[in-house]
């Protein structure tokens, strides 16, 4: 089989499961390791997936904002409402643009005693309509596809702030090696708030462990709390080994339903 035909095929598989393993392709088309590693870093440079410790990922290219809002809703609003019960009262919270994050201050409601900073509108016109947070705007040019300020003006709003929690929104997760955006500017803004915050805290349903971005924003740690719908448990336990505190929906919905009796 010749060199473009195999490498044709694993974008294919790429594309279809959203990652590859390396030893299993090489048994699949009777080669060595080596040369489907060869093959992942060559399809990397084409910017097509995104090379992880035994294979590769999907290097999938960010979607607007308004296209995912309306997305996954009964989820993100499952999120929203977890990550919204464990914001600090009395606290400093930055809520990251982002629909899962939108999903959060819509959960927040009335009666909260904490400080919100954002960098999304969207996010602003929500807390400002439903909630009686005390609230701070990121200032700069906004970026529509994401849906929120990161220019160099945003990066000055964060001069002086510490927040208790930082809110993030990630577009993809790699386990062993930490959370991405798709979009350096995206990084750099999103990292600087993560380095400033007591903790973080970020939700990733199925398709997030099967994309990935190419610029990491930070790596696990025991500062993080990562949400999930669900994750095999091989990458749950790597991520777990960095400290990362995991919750996983599924839990949350029997606690909430033995809460009610």
């Amino acid at each position: 089989m010749l060199t473009q035909e195999r490498q044709s095929l694993i974008r294919g598989k790429l594309e279809t499961a959203g990652r590859v393993l390396a030893g299993e392709l090489a048994q699949e088309f009777a080669v060595s390791e080596d040369t489907i590693r060869r093959d992942l870093r060559e399809l990397a440079a084409e910017g097509v997936c995104e090379r992880v410790y035994g294979g590769a990922l999907l290097r999938a290219p960010a979607r607007p904002f308004a296209e995912r809002v309306g997305e996954k809703q009964p989820l993100k609003a499952r999120f929203g409402a977890e990550i919204a019960r464990r914001l600090p009262e009395g606290g400093f919270v930055f809520i990251d643009a982002g629909s899962t994050n939108l999903a959060v201050a819509e959960a927040i409601g009335r009666g909260r005693t904490m400080t919100v900073m954002t960098n999304a509108p969207a996010i602003a016109a929500t807390l400002v309509h439903s909630s009686d947070v005390e609230l701070i705007l990121a200032g700069g040019a906004v970026n529509r596809k994401l849906g929120g300020t990161l220019d160099a003006r945003a990066v000055a709003s964060l001069e002086g702030i510490y927040p208790d929690m930082f809110v993030l929104g990630t577009c993809g997760i790699v386990a062993g090696e930490g959370m991405f955006a798709s979009q350096a500017e995206e990084q750099f803004f999103k990292s600087r708030v993560a380095e400033r915050s007591r903790r973080v805290i970020t939700a990733a349903d199925a398709e997030k462990f099967t994309c990935s971005a190419p610029y990491r924003i930070a790596p696990f740690s025991p500062d993080i709390t990562l949400l999930v719908e669900d994750g095999s448990p091989g990458e749950l336990t790597k991520i777990a080994a960095a400290g990362t505190e995991i919750v996983r929906l599924d839990d949350m919905s029997g606690r909430a339903t033995n809460e009610q009796h």
